[in-house]
């Protein structure tokens, strides 16, 4: 019997419904052919995970994910053999196939053009988680507007020493600042050791406005929590056991890793949003990988959809403040 070969092109829905795949593929994704490449390679040793599982994840969820990414540049952290193997950060693809869509700047230092991947589209997002980008790192401008984002965000970032709860009591108090002044603001997981909390606002104002204001709560969350909190940048001048309230992930150009993100973590963790309720004792982050998340989607819908769509005003919320 003669063997039997792969078709040049396989249909999406059916590459992505079997338990695994091999070697190379080319995809046909909404009439794009996508080549697929190293399939089988395991990008998380302890689990098993492999580059097929990360690519059907993206797959099963970019319907709710794609709309965080539209048209907002990308910054690449690329770990082309899985998260044990070296890593590199990409800003610049300059030979993007044409269904990636690219935002262009300068930089500052060179004047060099800078050709910033942007995924509007499936085959875009599969063909770059396909080079090995993780997480999904968007700039917090989308590229109609650039210098004028649409939300500003708090990394809270725990120390060696500083536990998760710790993270969950400092979040709640980011909240109550914001409640002070009259901003809703929206929590995550980081899928890492933290928690984003992002607040949508018009974009009315630039990244240097935004800073100095992002600034002053965290300070005030900080103060107001000196055992558990700090905002100095610098890691010999933090304690171990405080949780750095990072307001500097607001400067233009910087990005944090977008909602329902896999991250670069033992189990796949993946970067969850949340509602305030579920910050309790009992909330952990490895309740959130690539497994469960998909389930939890269709359970609890998507939870971060107002931060696209609500637009609160940071000018009244500065005269608050």
């Amino acid at each position: 019997m003669p063997k039997r070969t792969k078709p040049e092109t396989l249909d999406a829905e059916e590459f992505f419904s079997a338990k695994s795949q091999h070697g190379k593929a080319t995809v046909k994704i909404d009439s794009i052919n996508v080549p697929f490449t190293n399939l089988d390679k395991i990008y998380w040793p302890e689990e098993g995970y492999t580059k097929f599982d990360l690519l059907k994840y993206y797959y099963r969820i970019s319907d709710t994910l794609l709309p965080y990414l539209k048209d907002r540049p990308l910054i690449l952290k690329r770990y082309p053999n899985g998260i044990k193997g070296q890593m590199f950060y990409q800003h610049n693809l300059e030979d993007a196939p044409e269904f990636v869509d690219i935002y262009e700047s300068i930089e500052g230092e060179t004047g060099k053009t800078v050709h910033n991947p942007i995924a509007n589209n499936l085959a875009a997002l599969l063909y770059i988680v396909n080079l090995g980008t993780i997480t999904q790192n968007p700039w917090f401008s989308r590229k109609q507007s650039i210098e004028k984002p649409d939300y500003f965000a708090f990394d809270l970032d725990p120390g060696d020493d500083a536990t998760f709860e710790q993270v969950k009591i400092i979040a709640l108090e980011v909240k109550k600042e914001l409640d002070e002044i009259g901003l809703v603001g929206y929590p995550k997981t980081s899928g890492s050791s933290g928690i984003h909390i992002y607040v949508p606002i018009k974009n009315e104002v630039t990244y240097s406005n935004i800073v100095p204001f992002a600034k002053k709560i965290a300070t005030r969350v900080a103060e107001r929590n000196s055992k558990d909190a700090t905002v100095r940048r610098m890691v010999r001048d933090r304690k171990g056991s405080q949780v750095y309230v990072d307001y500097l992930q607001n400067i233009e150009g910087k990005s944090l890793a977008a909602a329902y993100s896999v991250r670069e973590k033992p189990h796949a963790l993946v970067s969850a949003p949340l509602e305030w309720k579920e910050i309790t004792k009992k909330l952990t982050l490895e309740q959130f990988t690539i497994v469960t998340m998909p389930s939890r989607l269709r359970k609890k819908g998507d939870l971060f959809a107002d931060v696209l769509k609500q637009r609160q005003s940071l000018k009244a919320a500065m005269g608050r403040l």
